[in-house]
C-alpha cells in the first residue's frame, strides 16, 4: 500500500479523500434532511401512489386482452361449426345420422320380435298337429296292454 501511495501524487490522494468525504457528507445530508421529509409523507399520498402503481399494472395486464378475445372468438367459431348442421361434417350432423340409424335398427328389432313371437305361435300349432298325427299313427300303448 505504501508503494501505491508513493506512486500517487499529492493531488491524486487529495482527490480520492475528497470523493470519500463528499460521499459520506451526501449520505449524512440525506439522512439528516431528506429522510425526515420522506418519512412524514401523508398516508393519502402513499395510498395514491400505490393506486397509480396498481392502475399501471392493470393496464399492463389488459394489453393481452385483444389477442385473448381473438383466440376465444376462433374457438367459439369452431364450437359453433360442430354444434350446428352444415355440410355433413359437424358433430350435429353425425348425431342426427346416428339417431336416424338407431331408430331404423329399433324398428327392425321390433319387426324381428314380432316375427319371432309369430314363430312361437306357429311352433305351438305345429306341435299340436304333430301330437295328433302321432296319436293317429300309433294307438295308445296303454290301451293295448289293458285289452290284450
Amino acid at each position: 500500500m505504501v508503494d501505491i501511495l508513493a506512486a500517487l501524487g499529492l493531488e491524486e490522494i487529495a482527490a480520492g479523500v475528497s470523493i470519500i468525504v463528499g460521499a459520506i457528507v451526501a449520505v449524512w445530508l440525506f439522512v439528516k434532511r431528506v429522510w425526515p421529509v420522506v418519512k412524514t409523507i401523508p398516508a393519502g399520498v402513499v395510498a395514491f401512489a400505490r393506486g397509480v402503481i396498481t392502475a399501471a399494472q392493470v393496464l399492463d395486464s389488459v394489453k393481452g386482452l385483444p389477442a385473448f378475445i381473438e383466440r376465444t372468438d376462433a374457438a367459439m367459431a369452431a364450437v359453433h361449426h360442430e354444434l350446428h348442421p352444415n355440410s355433413g361434417t359437424s358433430l350435429n350432423d353425425s348425431v342426427r345420422r346416428t339417431e336416424a340409424r338407431v331408430s331404423e335398427l329399433g324398428e327392425t328389432a321390433d319387426r324381428l320380435e314380432e316375427g319371432v313371437a309369430g314363430l312361437y305361435v306357429k311352433y305351438e300349432e305345429l306341435a299340436a298337429v304333430d301330437d295328433r298325427l302321432w296319436q293317429t299313427l300309433e294307438p295308445d300303448e296303454d290301451e293295448e296292454e289293458t285289452n290284450g
